[in-house]
């Protein structure tokens, strides 16, 4: 767990497009797996990374995290991604940034919500 939230903090300091990938698709796939880690545990290195994640989307790599959220949630039980879930509705509530491409960008990162539209009354 250590090794791989160092690996991605490496990829998201570089701005690059395929670093950011690597970053995105190593977040997915620790989300998706997160029943082999205690959800406290994945989600204390998780959620601060995100949010500042969040606030400094960049418009190469907004592609490359909606791919992330859509990955991690599809095809799973919403009882098994709650935290995925709040965190994704914790954007919601995020205060409004004077940056419009953020603003937007966050809001693709939200919409991912709709893969649960079949499977959750009121989301």
């Amino acid at each position: 767990m250590e090794q791989l939230n160092a690996l991605i903090r490496e990829k998201i300091i570089e701005k690059q497009e395929g670093s950011q990938r690597v970053a995105a698709e190593i977040v997915a796939g620790m989300i998706h797996g997160s029943k082999y880690w205690t959800l406290d545990e994945l989600w204390s290195k998780l959620t601060p990374f995100l949010n500042e994640l969040c606030m400094n989307l960049s418009s190469e790599a907004v592609l490359n995290w909606v791919f992330c959220f859509w990955f991690a949630v599809a095809d799973v039980d919403p009882r098994r991604t709650y935290r995925t879930v709040e965190f994704m509705r914790s954007l919601i509530n995020t205060p409004s940034t004077a940056n419009t491409f953020i603003e937007t960008s966050r809001w693709n990162l939200v919409e991912q919500l709709r893969n649960f539209e079949w499977r959750i009354p009121a989301v």
